[in-house]
């Protein structure tokens, strides 16, 4: 096992104490923000960002990332690919995607309801097909 000298292990130190404070610093911003009235696609995607920011401090310094082969780094971006891909594809597909009236809207019209079709084929509730 190798000597660390004083002078490195103080310096190390630093690195640690400045990554912590700036996780505190974005812990009170991520509070600050959920009081701020934003809209909710807003909200989430700047909790997002400040949650990606956070786990890139504790990924590359406390994990020792920073310090690490090509391969290991290689192979986290290629994992915060998939993830980015994830949560955009499902959003992408489903939003503004099933049109009302449409065979995938299971809302049953009102004026069906008020005749007596409650949508299940027959004409009412009295149990006869």
């Amino acid at each position: 096992m190798s000597e660390h000298s004083a002078e490195e292990v103080k310096k190390h130190v630093r690195v640690y104490v400045a990554v912590f404070a700036a996780l505190a610093v974005l812990t009170v911003v991520t509070v600050a923000v959920s009081y701020l009235d934003l809209p909710t696609s807003t909200a989430i995607a700047l909790a997002l960002l400040i949650a990606t920011v956070k786990a890139s401090l504790v990924a590359l310094y406390f994990m020792h990332l920073i310090s690490e082969q090509k391969a290991i780094v290689c192979l986290l971006g290629l994992t915060a690919s998939f993830f980015l891909v994830c949560m955009y594809v499902p959003g992408k597909w489903t939003t503004n995607t099933i049109k009302v009236g449409s065979v995938w809207d299971n809302a049953v019209p009102a004026a069906h309801v008020e005749a007596g079709h409650d949508g299940d084929g027959d004409h009412g509730d009295d149990g006869h097909h």
